[in-house]
Parts: structure tokens; sequence; C-alpha cells
């Protein structure tokens, strides 16, 4: 009975070891299907590298057969391959991670080239622009002694800013901050609201600018022209009003106005165009104490808007910070400030030449007298007008007939403009 039972058992195990064999055949046959030799190409790089590691497995296959098969793959024996074969070969790196677009990076390379051109501006115009007569002409920044626009050139040469900008790419601006922040499309910081240097460059139809603070914003050409034309100096022709001329009086009732009291002047010139007017002009009681008034027309109205200009001995660059959009050839040729100290209201040398010329016999005839210590404009109570100069210490009269005549004759004779002594026709 006991020997029975063995021989049963013996069959079973049989029996199963037959179905394990089978398995395991049927097993390593699938594996050989579905995972085919690998192969190595020309650079010794396997095939199978190439797949994508997150491939999965056939859903069709059972979980018996996939545990099978990982069994039996797993005492399958992997080829390996040397260090220079496995080794993963990095693709070539053209661009930085998370690189910006193109038109962007451009737009940052412009701004920064606008900041620096705009900072090299500001300081080459605060430290030197003053002696140098720069100026906004027409809202870009312009040298009135050399009468050209500021490049990237210049400050390069005057070693404000480092060379390799193309001057023609670049226009540098010098403009008020809160115009330009009135217009769409650009942010002015507080520290740039003011009067000073700005840079721009035209990008598709539309101006990119900067101030040496940092970018100011993109602005539509229209825009950009328009706040230009607000420092237009094109205001009209430039004419030296008679004296004989009702709008001679208006402006010197103006002025009478502005100082609060009604008094009589001694012109010495007024220029005008359709838009301003300098005036050059004395007290009856003080000829030396000459006043350079600015006047604005506002509706046919005008106003002082630039008192006492003769105070300024840089005038060119310092009106036009407060008047930029005023067409400096107003302004008379001489420097009043630089005169200050040396202007007075009588002149013994005069008074000598006038004896010499036989032109008085009392200094009572003497109605106007305005003099420096070497040249002098006289004119008598019978309207007669005479220039003097000293010349080798002795002092001369001349007879002319205009303040014209007299202004010419003094010029030519010294080389300098001693209109502000010559009293206005």
């Amino acid at each position: 009975m006991i020997i029975l039972k063995n021989k049963k058992w013996r069959h079973v195990f049989i029996l199963i070891g037959i179905l394990l064999f089978l398995c395991c055949a049927c097993a390593l046959g699938r594996t050989d299907v579905d995972n085919p030799p690998s192969t190595v190409d020309q650079n010794g790089v396997d095939s199978e590298d190439q797949k994508d590691h997150s491939e999965t497995p056939s859903s069709n296959d059972n979980d018996e057969s996939n545990e099978n098969s990982t069994d039996a793959s797993s005492q399958q024996d992997v080829p390996t391959m040397n260090n220079a074969t496995t080794s993963k070969i990095e693709p070539e790196k053209t661009q930085p991670v998370a690189t910006k677009p193109f038109w962007q990076s451009e737009t940052t390379r412009l701004t920064n080239n606008l900041v620096s051109i705009a900072s090299a501006g500001q300081k080459d115009y605060k430290e030197n622009g003053a002696k140098k007569g720069w100026m906004s002409k027409n809202g870009v920044l312009y040298s009135y002694y050399e009468d050209k626009y500021i490049t990237t050139d210049i400050l390069v040469s005057d070693g404000y800013l480092e060379s390799g900008l193309k001057s023609s790419d670049y226009k540098i601006l010098l403009i008020n901050g809160s115009d330009l922040a009135a217009v769409e499309g650009a942010t002015v910081s507080a520290d740039s609201m003011d009067f000073g240097v700005f840079a721009a460059t035209k990008q598709s139809n539309r101006y990119l600018i900067a101030s040496p603070s940092g970018k100011i914003g993109t602005i539509s050409e229209e825009s950009f022209d328009n706040l230009l034309a607000k420092y237009s100096q094109n205001n009209g022709n430039i004419v030296r009003l008679s004296s004989a001329s009702a709008e001679y009086e208006r402006i010197l009732n103006y002025i009478s106005l502005f100082e609060g009291r009604f008094d009589e002047y001694y012109v010495r010139e007024i220029r005008m165009d359709n838009k301003h007017a300098v005036v050059v002009f004395s007290n009856r009681k003080n000829t030396s104490n000459i006043k350079e008034y600015i006047l604005e027309n506002e509706n046919n109205f005008w106003e002082v808007v630039f008192p006492n200009a003769q105070s300024e001995y840089y005038p060119i660059t310092t009106i036009n910070r407060y008047i930029p959009n005023l067409n400096l050839k107003l302004l008379p040729s001489y420097t009043l400030a630089s005169w200050r100290g040396n202007i007075f209201q009588e002149q013994g040398g005069t008074v000598a030449a006038l004896f010499s010329a036989k032109a008085i016999s009392s200094a009572s005839e003497v109605s106007y007298q305005c003099a420096t210590a070497a040249c002098a404009y006289a004119v008598l109570t019978n309207g007669d007008r005479y220039v003097c100069y000293s010349e080798n210490g002795i002092w001369k009269a001349k007879y002319v007939t205009s303040d014209y005549q007299a202004r010419k004759f003094l010029l030519e004779k010294t080389g300098i403009d001693y209109g502000f002594l010559i009293l206005d026709d």
C-alpha cells in the first residue's frame, strides 16, 4: 500500500516537472522574439540606446507570462561594452538654456547701448556743455558754436563713451522727461523727469528710448515726431523792431507791468520772431544797469518768461534749458555777464573827446552816454551821435549818422560788438 502511494506521487512529480519544463521553454522562445539581439552601429552605440526608455511591455501578456519572462530574462548573460561605447554623446550646445527670442535679445542689446549713450551724453553735457554751447535743437543735442549735432563719435572722442557704436543708428535727445512721460508707451522714472539727455533708436517704425536710469519704453514714430515738434525753433523770421513801431511800445509796456512800475527806458535793441522777443535796455536813471529780458507771445499777449538774462555767463546753454523752443539767434552776439563791473554811466574820456572834436561846449549837452574803459557812445541834446574810443591812450570822437553805423564802426575798429552801449534809434 505504501509503495503504491509512492508511485502515485512519483508520477505526479514527473508531470509537474514536465509542465515546468514546457513553460520554461515557451518563455524562452517568447523572450527571443520580443528581445532580438542588439545591434551596434558604426559609431559603437547600441541601437537599443536609441529607443525611448519609457516603453512598456504589451498589455496582451498575462501576469504569469510577464513573471516567467522576467525570470528567464534575468538569467541571460548580457554582453558588456567597453567604456568608449557606453559613454553618452552630448548634443552640441548652440543656445543656452531658456534662450530668449531673438528679437528680445536684440532689444536688450539696444537698450544697454542706449543707456550707455544717454549716460555718457548727460555727463558730457553737464560737465562741458555750457562752455561748448551745447543745446537742444528741435529736441536733439546740438553744438551751437560748432553748428553740428552731437553723435556717439563725439562722446567717444570726449572720453565719455566706448567706441564701437555706429553713430547713424542712434539719436541723442535733449528734452524734458515730463514731456516724454506724457507719450503713450513711455514710462519715465522720477529722476529723469527734468531737462536732460535721452537716447533713441528706430526699430520697426517705432522708437526705443532710454535714459541714463534705464529703459523708457517704445513709442510710435508719429509720437516721436510730435514729441520733437514741441522743441521746434522754427518760429518765423527774425526782425529788429523799429522804435517807431507800435509793437515796440507794446513790448516795453509788458516789461513795465512785469517790473511793477511804469518807467522810461533806454533801449539798445529789440529782436523778435513770431514767438519770442529779446529786449536789451536800461532805465534812464542809470545807463550802466543794462538788462536783458526774454518775452513770449501767447495769443498776442506778451509775457516775460526769462528776466535778467544779462546775468548768464553761458546764455546759450542756460536759456535753452528753460526755453528750449527759443530760436537762440534772437540773442545778441555779446554776453552782458562778461562785462559786469566794466560798464559805466559816465566816461571822462568821452567828454574830453567831444570837446576836442568841438562837438560840445558844455558837458550838459550830452543827453546820453554809456561806456567801457575803451569805448563809448554818446547822443547830444541836438540829436547828434558820436562814437568815442581810446587809441594809444588818447580819446577820439567820430560822428555817425545812425546806431547801425556806430555799431559797425566799433566792430571794425576793435573786433568787439559794443551793441549794448549804442542807443537804439
